[in-house]
């Protein structure tokens, strides 16, 4: 078997956990000996670089976004020269490994002769996401004869080997940065990163900020990252009551180091997730988190208690009763980062790449 691995994603340009755990996973293998290929299907703007001095190649098979669906011809066209691309690719040498991170990659790699390639596909969502909508069918058609279908939590895996897929096995996202020293914890800081889509639940901190924001003058909220939910929140915003203006609206980063640093507490209220990178990241950084309790990676990231908190998800009460109880102890906020930080360890790029080396020595048997 060769030493080409493809990696394969819907884009490799956005600021986004996906697009961040591509990128860290083409540096990894490609470190480890594998001649790596990062291919996004379709391009995103702005493109951001997120590893400097890079080991892989990055590729992207068309020039352009796909037309809109109000032209099907030109959508045609489109995918027709993105499948024509892709064939290129496997033919340009011998095969070896490929990884589809999404769904809609692993869709088009089913329409292309793909043989004597070991694939193998991630879903980077939750087993209850997919159920939820369409993605558990797709699921089930597209990974079903995959070499091995890769999960983020245990809980995950045997999920969708309950529901037919027997090829499942787990394996968590590592995080690429461990500061030399942890946040200080000093800056009475509230941040949220991440998309600001209903999703995410960024009304929910909104109206949770706006029970307890009065009651403390000293903290302020920030959100970091854009989408299509920002104008809902900044007009939710606009109307807490008095006392609750301490509010500030950043741009998305590629340097989450930055930012983490900066912070005392990291809240996800979100009412859907993966295995939120935000949290590991949070942790190795040793800021502690609130929570959603929306999904399996988030009960697998956090200990409720030891190293953050888990509130109820899509309720504003108990996330701002969770929010108060943390800001108003730096005792327990240094207590629970510490113990976050040491926690985070086991999600290192060493630990993480010596289970994908297990994978690929059972994969390529």
């Amino acid at each position: 078997m060769s030493s080409r691995m493809i990696i394969l994603a819907n884009n490799i340009d956005e600021v986004g956990g996906a697009q961040r755990v591509a990128h860290s996973l083409a540096q990894g293998f490609a470190h480890r000996g594998f001649e790596v290929e990062l291919v996004g299907v379709v391009p995103h703007e702005p493109r951001h670089q997120f590893t400097v001095d890079p080991a892989y190649r990055a590729i992207t098979l068309a020039d352009r976004p796909l037309p809109s669906t109000s032209d099907p011809a030109g959508r045609k066209r489109a995918r027709t020269a993105i499948l024509r691309s892709l064939q290129a690719l496997l033919d340009a040498g011998e095969p070896g490994i490929i990884i589809t991170t999404q769904l809609w990659a692993m869709e088009h790699l089913e329409e292309v002769d793909h043989r004597g390639w070991r694939i193998i596909g991630q879903y980077h969502s939750s087993f209850e996401a997919a159920a939820a909508g369409r993605d558990l069918v797709r699921a089930q058609k597209s990974y079903a004869d995959v070499d091995s279908f890769v999960l983020l939590t245990h809980e995950d895996a045997e999920a969708f080997r309950r529901a037919g897929l027997n090829n499942t096995c787990w394996i968590p996202n590592s995080v690429s940065f461990r500061p030399a020293a942890p946040a200080a914890l000093s800056t009475r800081v509230l941040t949220y990163l991440g998309r600001l889509s209903p999703e995410k639940g960024p009304q929910f901190l909104v109206e949770a900020w706006g029970r307890i924001a009065a009651q403390h003058p000293d903290w302020s909220l920030r959100f970091v990252g854009n989408g299509p939910d920002e104008p809902a929140i900044r007009a939710m915003v606009d109307r807490l009551p008095e006392g609750a203006e301490r509010i500030e609206f950043l741009a998305p980063v590629s340097d989450p180091e930055r930012v983490l640093l900066s912070s005392d507490i990291v809240v996800l209220p979100s009412l859907v997730e993966g295995f939120p990178l935000a949290i590991a990241e949070a942790m190795a950084c040793g800021v502690p988190v609130v929570a959603a309790d929306c999904s399996a990676g988030v009960r697998a990231l956090i200990d409720d208690g030891v190293t953050g908190l888990i509130a109820a998800r899509g309720d504003a009460g108990d996330l701002a009763h969770q929010l108060t109880w943390l800001m108003e102890s730096e005792g327990l906020r240094r207590e629970f980062g510490a113990a976050a930080r040491a926690r985070a360890e086991r999600l290192s790029p060493e630990a993480i790449f010596a289970r994908w080396e297990l994978l690929f020595a059972d994969v390529l048997r």
